[in-house]
């Protein structure tokens, strides 16, 4: 039975929080006004794509998924996404990305939708993947929605992180989240957005321990979560994944390693 509410995860590859302040992202800057978040999370080591995702959406870091390499190998002991059991509570679930590796991401037939596009080597195929979103949105609400978009991560490798084309990389990037939420918003139903990256960048590059690397922006706003708040408490990329059950509804797994980022959520019940 689907819910009366949606929950979406934005991941934009490659997004640095100070990139924020110095690109135009109007849709982010109002989900950081009206909800709550931190421009000091930490991603996961070593932090590049495939395995900041499998933390991401599987609730451990990488010594337990075993994922190093943008190369996926099946874990030798399961771990299950959010995805795995947001599906297996009956929950509607899609996932739109233009970065092929990344549908491992959760167990076959886990998802309700899925649309991969590639590659992701111009905006316009960030804009590919909103549209594809905002369209099945349309046509029938999801309860737990992920909508990757990759071309920031590819602008920095080509232009180099803060480079004046990649922050213009994630203006687009901003723009695509505002055509899904517009879409979102459209159904009717209370919506809970939350927006963060895999990982960083510094030069050309990413993948080590260097702050430019690690440190990533969370920023979750939307129904159930505190409006006008900076975390002060550790985030990690971990810690997505039960945070995002505990919006749905959904019990967390026992192998999850990450906590709620209860800091950030309005008790049930309360007024405030």
């Amino acid at each position: 039975m689907l819910s009366e509410s949606t929950v979406v995860l934005f991941s934009i590859d490659g997004l640095r929080p100070d990139a924020l302040a110095a690109a135009d992202t109007p849709t982010i800057d109002a989900l950081m006004a009206q909800g709550t978040f931190t421009l000091n999370a930490r991603t996961v080591m070593p932090s590049v794509t495939l395995p900041c995702h499998t933390s991401m959406l599987r609730g451990v870091d990488t010594a337990r998924h075993g994922i190093t390499t943008n190369i996926f190998q099946p874990l030798a002991r399961p771990v299950p996404s959010v995805i795995d059991v947001a599906h297996a509570h009956h929950r509607r679930t899609g996932f739109f990305f233009n970065w092929p590796e990344l549908r491992d991401l959760c167990a076959p037939g886990s998802l309700n939708v899925a649309h991969s596009f590639s590659p992701c080597y111009d905006p316009e195929s960030d804009w590919l993947v909103a549209r594809a979103a905002a369209r099945e949105i349309q046509r029938d609400p999801f309860d737990f929605l992920f909508v990757y978009l990759g071309y920031t991560d590819e602008c920095g490798h080509a232009n180099g992180w803060m480079s004046s084309p990649y922050l213009q990389a994630v203006a687009n990037a901003d723009r695509c989240i505002a055509h899904v939420l517009e879409a979102c918003e459209s159904s009717g139903r209370q919506i809970t957005v939350l927006v963060q990256s895999d990982h960083g960048g510094h030069d050309r590059s990413h993948g080590t321990d260097l702050p430019e690397d690690i440190t990533i922006p969370w920023i979750l706003s939307g129904a159930r979560v505190r409006a006008g708040t900076v975390l002060n408490t550790p985030v990690r990329i971990y810690d997505t994944c039960p945070t995002l059950a505990a919006l749905l509804g959904l019990p967390l797994a026992r192998e999850w390693e990450g906590r709620v980022i209860e800091e950030a959520l309005v008790p049930e019940g309360s007024l405030s």
